[in-house]
């Protein structure tokens, strides 16, 4: 649990955070508060790690190198199994 909650505040945008805890705190039966204090305690003092703006275009770019190379790998694919040339 205490990883999960590293994870996610290195992770997610503060107001995924705030969305998450608003969640946590409507629905109480999900995680009681000995629990939840003793995480918070350990992870006090972490900090949130951002992604600058140049590896963030570098994501961008990987991603979008990987949506090509599956959209051309889904056009094979479907033009193969309908018997259709690339030509």
């Amino acid at each position: 649990m205490i990883e999960l909650l590293k994870y996610l505040a290195n992770n997610l945008r503060p107001e995924d955070l705030l969305n998450l805890a608003q969640f946590l705190s409507k629905n109480p039966d999900i995680i009681d508060q000995e629990t939840l204090l003793h995480i918070i305690n350990e992870v006090d003092g972490y900090e949130i790690h951002r992604v600058n703006e140049n590896e963030d275009m570098d994501f961008k770019a990987k991603f979008n190198e990987m949506d090509q190379i599956r959209f051309n790998s889904n056009m094979y694919d479907l033009l193969k199994n309908n018997d259709i040339s690339l030509n």
